[in-house]
């Protein structure tokens, strides 16, 4: 007879959830995971992303934008965790429960240099709705820890991705970009991650000020021409400058952001410095604003990763795949090196990071760490998140 692995390697059906910078939705992914660290195996069964109603998503944004009050976060905590029972039992009709439902929530404030982050979505109103153990909270615990609480998906990335002779960097273009660092035959210990800066976020942001849309379909409206001295002054932002391990939020890429970009963008129309920007519009803007996405995680990538051009799989996923527009400046960005979508290795850019979450909830139940030195800058690994015990939390402990 052969070995038998030990108990807490058995099958698990889990509901990895998140709710990301982008505002757009809650992503749910029912998976089957059995098996731990290295060995761990993990399958997508189903995916499902459900919108926020709109007046819930505005009262998140001015919540983000520090526009609301103690009891209107509280009252939002409620109704997150709410909207995230209402997607986990949407999932469940649809495709069959899970014993384990591993939930980010949605966060509204990540400040690291106060050592302070706060994500939302009641995990007891997820227990109490849908019957299921939940792992959430993951992010305090690494603060706790001395890091940065993000990046959190590199042990994910490291689990599915690494490759015994390739380098690989693994993007994610969520509202914000994040880049995890693979090199060839890697160990936990090897691997390096940090946001590189702004994703969707400031491409969306544009896109409700200029357009009210919500966000720029396949990169259509990114038709204009790019801003030169405007993109080359704003890529010497100080986050773009700074070395990892860092992580950026809409405090850092967010409306405020958006306002002194167009700002700058009219006094330099005005000036004799850049007479080719003279007379921009709002195509230009988002032009310029994609640009600006591309640049700065090429250039992230180029004097950070220690990979040189062309030695590297560049794997993207997230909302950026769906933006062609976006995908070919990437591209033209990182050449020589292969660009992939999660699909080409056989991931689902959808439902990658809902995915990555319930490896996360999958590890904490089985007493693993996996938040990444590397990654957040603490000084050990730590398990991550809290659990709130479901209908069936003896039975999972047994």
């Amino acid at each position: 007879m052969g070995q038998q692995k030990p108990s807490n390697w058995r099958l698990m059906r889990i509901l990895g959830m998140m709710a990301g910078t982008s505002l757009d939705g809650i992503d749910a992914a029912l998976c089957e995971i059995e098996g731990s660290g290295a060995d761990l195996k993990a399958r997508v069964v189903a995916f499902e992303c459900l919108p926020y109603e709109p007046t819930l998503r505005e009262r998140l944004l001015k919540a983000c934008s520090n526009v609301a009050d103690v009891r209107e976060v509280a009252r939002l905590n409620v109704e997150v965790g709410e909207a995230f029972a209402a997607t986990a039992l949407h999932v469940f009709e649809l495709h069959g429960r899970a014993e384990i439902i591993a939930s980010h929530g949605q966060t509204i404030a990540h400040l690291p240099d106060v050592k302070a982050t706060l994500q939302i979505g009641e995990g007891a109103v997820l227990a109490e709705r849908t019957g299921a153990t939940v792992v959430c909270n993951f992010r305090p615990r690494d603060v706790a820890a001395g890091g940065q609480g993000a990046p959190l998906v590199p042990y994910a990335d490291w689990v599915l991705l690494r490759h015994a002779t390739k380098n690989r960097v693994v993007l994610n273009i969520g509202g914000i970009a994040n880049v995890s660092i693979l090199p060839a035959n890697c160990t936990l210990d090897d691997v390096r991650a940090w946001d590189t800066g702004p994703g969707n976020m400031l491409i969306d942001a544009a896109m409700g000020r200029y357009f009210g849309l919500s966000f720029d379909a396949d990169g259509e409206f990114a038709s204009g021409e790019v801003l030169d001295s405007l993109l080359e002054e704003v890529l010497q932002h100080p986050y773009l400058q700074r070395r990892p391990p860092k992580t950026a939020g809409r405090e850092d890429f967010g409306s405020e952001f958006l306002e002194q970009f167009a700002l700058r963008a009219d006094v330099l129309a005005n000036s004799d410095i850049s007479p080719e920007d003279v007379n921009w519009n709002a195509h230009d803007l988002l032009a310029t604003l994609t640009r600006l996405t591309v640049r700065s995680i090429a250039e992230s990538i180029h004097r950070f990763s220690g990979f040189e051009r062309g030695d590297y799989e560049l794997i993207v996923g997230g909302g950026g795949t769906h933006n062609s527009t976006l995908m070919r400046m990437l591209a033209e960005e990182v050449a020589p090196s292969a660009v992939l979508r999660h699909e080409d290795v056989g991931l689902s850019s959808d439902a990658k990071e809902a995915l990555a979450f319930a490896i996360l909830g999958s590890e904490t139940l089985r007493g693993v760490a996996t938040s990444v030195p590397g990654a957040t800058g603490a000084p050990a690994a730590r398990v991550l998140g809290q659990i709130v015990p479901g209908d069936n939390f003896r039975q999972l402990m047994a």
